[in-house]
């Protein structure tokens, strides 16, 4: 069975159906019984192509690195379609950029996958629209988004910024190639050079790619520039042009694994046909954002799966600001026109005076089914998808947005965003939203991003990362604001596990050494202030050894966190304990000059030497010595503070252990040398 709905416009694959009762239909029925009319419903002698009862779909792929990789890359994925989506089979038709804008032209394609600015002047002109956004493979990427790479041999030295490939030889992949020119043209002009007059010369390879590599090695031209991921594909595959060649300008972003010279956009989207059928396209899209990283399919194509669509507002901003796609000029001359096609014209202008109605009433139909298709889209979609009013009022809410406010459509629709979602700040837990949540109030609540932590009405608590896109004024609709909440709980106690886990001592759950000198640092630099005193009390272990010999280390372990413990609960909450050697631990008595620390630290000898610690049904005894140094404007730095408490520390065991040593002027001087 195909999706309900489901009919294809094309006569290669068309449906027989019998619609309505009368003796034509009877008939029809009656020969599609008997197969006189239906060869195709008659099984083969080897069981059938099953291909012929299926719709046939063409998924068009833009090419850029030539028809073998494309068709490589996305077969699997094809494939993987026609398993999941009942009732349709689908074929993959690779194609660089002119043949890509006549076949979406043409309507040969159900689905289409291109680059970002190619999709940007399609939706435009010929009606697709995204249904998804490729994501990259690396799993836990904050952003879906590429950009472009500029290259030149290795041995050249004097090709470091983009500024210095004024008067060089340049080749682009195609006059129209978002990634592999558009990019970094937009670089170049922000760079300071005019393309036409800076350059040497500018030649464009085509496809694949690939050929401005080479370009570059055999010295026809200075530097070449391709989307980013083609250097690190090749050198995945070994391929030993890598290491001839450098990059020009290269950029640095956060959660980006390759080597850019560009701004980053938003991947690759894919996206579809614009009177697709919508019990169609929803089946397409549950397939695809079912698609992990691990399935063969994402692996053949190196991506990691699929995601809700992103904005596509940086491709728009990019073609404004070069004049380019959609934003190209147009010269045209109106007197030309009119002597060359009066006499079509007024046989245009009669028609139009005829067909206005039936095209208008077609138009609002088309706008309906795009909206119903939007809203099954978005109802998809795992994350909840908030729209506002001016007024702030709540105008729309997905499936999973009302799951999360655990209420109904109709008891959401006009109330405020405050009074649907309980949104509190984290780490302070105070509310995020005032209370009339609209405008500039709202803005400045959420910003374009953030984070925050959801009580939920049966009161379980998530973290939830907010996205905030402001809309533009549509006619006809009062939509203004739309919001993405998307759940990260797992995602931040994952960060926080990790955090704890690199500045705490996984035996005992105290600071380690880093990050007490960290917190050390911060001690030190509030006293110099003359904001605070501190002391730092070094306190090693007695007997700790023997302890180990006799008992083994399993002993030990727990006698160190019984020690830790006892740390813990004799300093208070804003000190510093760490352990920052084998039975070494460091406490920072903030607000505590010497002698309150010599005090701290009798103590602390007097309770882990009163008593023996109970450790696996044994009676366990150690003592302590601790050494004490105030930290005042004579101590340099941290190296210094350490060193004196250690002496002070040795001092104490010189004198018996147990007790505690207090370091003067003479234990502290500069420590010379790293």
């Amino acid at each position: 069975m195909t999706a309900p709905g489901f009919q294809s416009r094309r006569s290669g694959s068309k449906r027989w159906t019998c619609s309505g009762p009368g003796w034509l239909g009877r008939l029809g029925l009656l020969l599609l019984v008997f197969g006189g009319f239906a060869p195709h419903a008659v099984p083969a002698a080897d069981g059938g192509d099953a291909a012929a009862s299926e719709e046939r779909l063409v998924l068009g792929v833009l090419a850029h690195r030539g028809d073998d990789v494309a068709r490589s890359q996305w077969t699997p994925f094809a494939e993987y379609l026609s398993e999941q989506v009942e009732g349709a089979y689908f074929e993959l038709e690779p194609v660089d950029n002119d043949a890509l804008q006549a076949a979406v032209a043409e309507d040969r394609f159900d689905l289409i996958l291109t680059n970002s600015g190619s999709y940007v002047m399609l939706e435009q002109q010929h009606g697709i629209s995204r249904i998804a956004t490729m994501q990259p493979r690396e799993v836990g990427r904050d952003e879906d988004r590429f950009g472009a790479v500029v290259i030149a041999r290795a041995d050249r030295q004097d090709l470091v910024e983009l500024a210095d490939l004024r008067g060089q030889r340049l080749s682009a992949v195609h006059p129209d190639a978002f990634g592999g020119w558009w990019m970094t043209w937009r670089e170049l002009q922000a760079a300071g050079l005019d393309i036409e007059t800076d350059l040497a010369s500018l030649v464009f390879t085509g496809f694949p790619v690939g050929r401005g590599l080479d370009w570059v090695l055999q010295g026809e031209v200075d530097a070449a520039t391709f989307r980013t991921g083609i250097l690190e594909d090749l050198e995945a595959r070994g391929d030993p042009r890598v290491e001839q060649v450098r990059v020009v300008g290269e950029r640095a972003f956060p959660s980006f694994d390759y080597r850019a010279s560009t701004r980053l956009y938003p991947e690759w989207p894919l996206s579809m046909r614009g009177d697709l059928d919508a019990g169609l396209a929803r089946a397409i899209l549950l397939a695809i954002l079912s698609l992990d990283e691990g399935h063969p399919a994402s692996q053949a194509a190196g991506i990691g799966g699929w995601a809700a669509p992103r904005s596509y507002e940086d491709v728009h901003g990019l073609m404004h600001e070069l004049g380019v796609g959609l934003y190209a000029p147009q010269p045209f001359d109106i007197q030309d026109w009119l002597r060359a096609n009066l006499l079509w014209l007024v046989s245009g202008l009669a028609a139009v005076a005829l067909l206005a109605l039936l095209y208008v009433s077609r138009v609002h139909a088309r706008v309906r089914r795009s909206g119903r298709n939007l809203e099954r889209s978005m109802e998809a979609i795992p994350d909840a998808v908030i729209t506002l009013d001016v007024r702030g009022g709540i105008s729309y809410v997905n499936t999973a947005a009302r799951e999360l406010a655990g209420l109904t459509r109709d008891q959401v629709l006009g109330c405020s965003l405050d009074h649907l979602l309980d949104l509190r700040e984290l780490g302070t837990n105070r509310p995020l939203l005032p209370d009339d949540a609209r405008g500039d109030r709202l803005e400045q609540a959420l910003g374009e991003r953030s984070d925050a932590r959801l009580v939920r009405r049966d009161g379980h608590e998530l973290i939830v990362r907010i996205a905030r896109t402001a809309l533009d004024p549509v006619a006809g609709s009062s939509v203004r604001t739309l919001l993405v909440l998307t759940d990260v709980s797992e995602e931040r106690r994952l960060v926080d596990r990790l955090v704890h886990e690199a500045s705490h001592d996984g035996l005992t759950g105290l600071l380690n050494r880093r990050a007490f000198e960290r917190e050390l640092e911060m001690a030190m630099d509030a006293v110099r202030d003359n904001r605070a005193v501190a002391s730092l009390l070094l306190v090693d272990l007695d007997y700790f050894k023997e302890v180990n010999d006799l008992h083994g280390h399993r002993v030990g372990d727990e006698l160190l966190r019984q020690v830790a413990h006892v740390l813990r609960q004799l300093t208070r909450g804003h000190d510093a304990v760490a352990r920052i050697g084998g039975d070494e631990f460091a406490i920072i008595a903030r607000d505590t000059n010497a002698e309150y620390g010599r005090i701290l630290g009798q103590r602390i000898c007097a309770a882990l030497a009163d008593r023996p610690l109970q450790v696996e049904a044994r009676d366990v005894t150690i003592g302590a010595s601790v050494g004490v140094v105030e930290l005042g404007p004579e101590v340099p730095g941290v190296d210094e503070a350490f060193v004196a408490a250690d002496r002070a520390c040795y001092q104490a065991k010189d004198q018996g252990r147990g007790q505690v040593g207090l370091a003067g002027k003479a234990d502290i001087h500069p420590i010379i040398g790293s």
